[in-house]
């Protein structure tokens, strides 16, 4: 039997998980490279095939098979050179800093994650790993700080569960109701500010669009409701006055779509709905569940949902530190859903673990000089050597990075400390993580944070086990001073 790779060009670390992913999965067979994926002899389990990532078919003489991959990827007509990533309902919502889902798919299988397994996802964003989970077959719980990303990644569980032809159907609804549909005056405080941010954001015609199609879906069958709100959701920053390039809060330079919103909104829907159907026909019955919480993972001993359930696997892309505005850069998502009132967006973006805001430059500076959240030593003696740096000539940013990269790695201290007792002993957890850097008085400062977090790890309950370089994707334009510099995949067991 021979295992055949996608299409498209590989990146090394690919080859790599590919490589590791088929050894688990086939731990009893010889492996002989081929050119065009690999070939196993001896015992081998032609089911246990379709489980991977990394090949998109299996031959075996003249018959060659396509692997639940290798179809869902190839899913209305995709190019087969390209990596496909918003397969299945991944394509519902941009989200920044979402993680390639083949990555987390890669990871359930080279961590021997069996089918009916119970995972956690600690930073689960927009729900890249629950969807993963759920294609497998596991039952997958998700926590998140941010409504938005929450709001997301049920939407994509919820959508992928329906039957077959409801969305389409629900959708011509929504299109008869937006016709007739009014908008009602805001009649509270919290209605009024939300109009008022709303309406410094977009052209007049525009927002009576928008808001007579919120008005229309949530007429809809409630089912369907969330997945259309979060397809008209990731059009309002193109017909905004907001730079939609841009991670900031800027205003645009660029003309408005010369496409209208509600042809807009009905185009991706529909094409949103087209591949959930195709979707459908590769997995006819989704066996796993999975579920977004709004929760603190610094907090999970405070997780009342969890019912002291005890998990085989976590895995995770956190944030890293002095991440990128993610709350500010959605922030008329998050007002237009009602999902947070314009003068929540600042305080919540101050909350998230990675965070570039400081409340309280004075508390935290006592906190990084005394170490008072108990960080080891090294962690604590890296922010230190990073705050003795400063002079007066670095800027307020560049003096806030000591206090900041403090208060990640407190956070996610606590993340691994509330997450241990949630965990089967000897269950991994995997983090895709990236490096940044940082330059104090002239002088570059390389903060690796995936070594870093496996030692916190370590001072809280785990065990390090590996830590495995990825090779990251280029980023140009805006966000190249943002950019992390590489990527790890950090493997570490509770003990």
């Amino acid at each position: 039997m021979e295992l055949v790779r996608h299409g498209y060009n590989y990146y090394p670390y690919e080859l790599e998980l590919a490589n590791r992913e088929a050894r688990v999965l086939f731990p009893n067979a010889r492996f002989t490279e081929t050119d065009k994926g690999i070939r196993l002899a001896g015992k081998v389990d032609s089911a246990i095939a379709d489980r991977l990532v990394y090949y998109s078919a299996i031959k075996s003489g003249e018959t060659t098979v396509r692997t639940l991959q290798g179809k869902l990827e190839r899913i209305n007509g995709a190019e087969p050179r390209r990596q496909a990533t918003r397969y299945s309902a991944h394509g519902l919502h941009e989200y920044k800093g979402k993680f390639n889902p083949q990555i987390a798919r890669a990871i359930l299988n080279i961590l021997d994650i069996p089918v009916g397994a119970h995972v956690i996802d600690p930073f689960c964003g927009s729900g890249t790993s629950l969807l993963e989970c759920a294609h497998l077959g596991m039952t997958a719980i998700g926590t998140d700080i941010n409504p938005l990303a929450v709001f997301i990644a049920n939407a994509k569980i919820e959508a992928l569960r329906l039957p077959k032809g409801r969305l389409e159907k629900e959708l011509s609804n929504v299109l008869e109701n937006f016709k007739v549909a009014r908008v009602s005056k805001p009649t509270d405080e919290a209605g009024e500010a939300r109009a008022t941010y709303l309406a410094a954001w977009f052209d007049d015609a525009i927002l009576r669009v928008i808001e007579r199609l919120r008005s229309a879906i949530e007429r809809a069958d409630p089912g369907c409701a969330p997945a259309f709100l979060a397809v008209a959701s990731n059009l309002l920053r193109d017909y905004s006055h907001q730079d939609p390039v841009d991670l900031r809060i800027r205003r645009r330079k660029s003309p408005l779509p010369n496409v209208s919103f509600i042809d807009a909104f009905e185009e991706t829907a529909l094409a949103f709905i087209g591949k959930l159907e195709e979707t459908k026909k590769v997995l006819p019955r989704l066996r796993g569940a999975g579920k977004a919480w709004l929760h603190d993972s610094r907090q999970l001993d405070s997780a009342t949902f969890l019912n002291g359930q005890k998990f085989d696997c976590a895995l995770t892309s956190p944030p890293y530190a002095t991440a990128l505005p993610y709350i500010d850069t959605q922030r008329l998502s998050l007002v237009w859903l009602g999902l947070a009132q314009p003068s929540e967006i600042a305080p919540l973006e101050s909350r998230l673990v990675g965070s570039r805001e400081v409340r309280d430059k004075k508390q935290a500076l006592t906190a990084l000089k005394n170490n008072g959240a108990e960080l080891p030593a090294a962690q604590a003696q890296y922010c230190v050597e990073l705050q003795e740096a400063l002079t007066d000539a670095d800027g307020f940013r560049r003096r806030a990075v000591p206090l900041l990269l403090y208060r990640y790695f407190a956070g996610m201290a606590s993340v691994f400390q509330t997450l241990r007792p949630n965990m089967k002993s000897g269950a991994p957890f995997a983090l895709i993580v990236g490096t940044n850097h940082t330059v104090l008085s002239g002088k570059r400062f390389d903060i690796d944070t995936p070594q870093h977090l496996a030692e916190l790890a370590a001072a809280n309950g785990w065990v390090h086990e590996e830590s495995v370089p990825l090779q990251i994707y280029h980023r140009y334009g805006y966000h190249t001073g943002n950019a992390v510099t590489g990527e790890a995949m950090v493997i570490v067991r509770a003990k």
